[in-house]
């Protein structure tokens, strides 16, 4: 059973959000503290309290962009029947790669706040977009033919190890930031593993 849907955020959330995400991307999840945010925003710390009463509820909220950022684009490629699955595929790992490379890994810092916070709320909503994105790509995935042997991969097993690949670069990209390794990544392993 899927979590209920999140309300929807106030504009002044939101904001709150778009400047969050900036902060997110220059200093991490663990640099990220209420008075970094108040100075971004411009707000007392006591506002950014009135509209995220704990650091849960702000990475609750910074999931649900994730899921908005990702899923969005990923849900739209994955339907797009006009296009063979495999040319799907490559579009959408080439997508996570991006949303990984522009917002300096925000996918897995996101999922290793939730898993590491023991907080039913976080691992629900992570477990949730993360097992949709799985079952976009394994849809997909059933669409291609098998390889030339007809032995074939389960697809939920192939796109969770696709998926676990972009995690890698999320990894790699965090720890070394080596753009000649993301552009290759990006270059070489994503249409290889798209043709797979």
């Amino acid at each position: 059973m899927s979590p209920p849907a999140p309300p929807e955020p106030t504009s002044r959330q939101q904001e709150i959000l778009d400047r969050v995400l900036d902060l997110v991307t220059e200093v991490g999840l663990a640099g990220l503290t209420t008075r970094r945010i108040a100075e971004r925003v411009g707000f007392t710390e006591g506002a950014i309290y009135r509209h995220f009463p704990t650091k849960s509820a702000l990475v609750l909220a910074l999931i649900d962009r994730l899921d908005e950022m990702l899923l969005g684009p990923v849900a739209e490629i994955a339907a797009d029947a006009t296009l063979p699955p495999r040319e799907r595929i490559e579009r959408i790992l080439r997508h996570h790669a991006g949303l990984i490379l522009a917002r300096e890994s925000l996918p897995i810092m996101l999922l290793a706040e939730a898993a590491s916070s023991g907080d039913p709320a976080l691992i629900e909503r992570m477990r949730s977009v993360f097992g949709r994105y799985v079952r976009h790509v394994a849809e997909v995935l059933d669409e291609a033919p098998g390889d030339a042997s007809g032995r074939r991969i389960s697809a939920d097993a192939l796109a969770s190890l696709l998926v676990g690949g972009l995690a890698g670069l999320a990894i790699h990209h965090r720890l070394f930031r080596d753009p000649e390794f993301d552009s290759r990544f990006v270059g070489e392993a994503i249409p290889f593993v798209a043709r797979c």
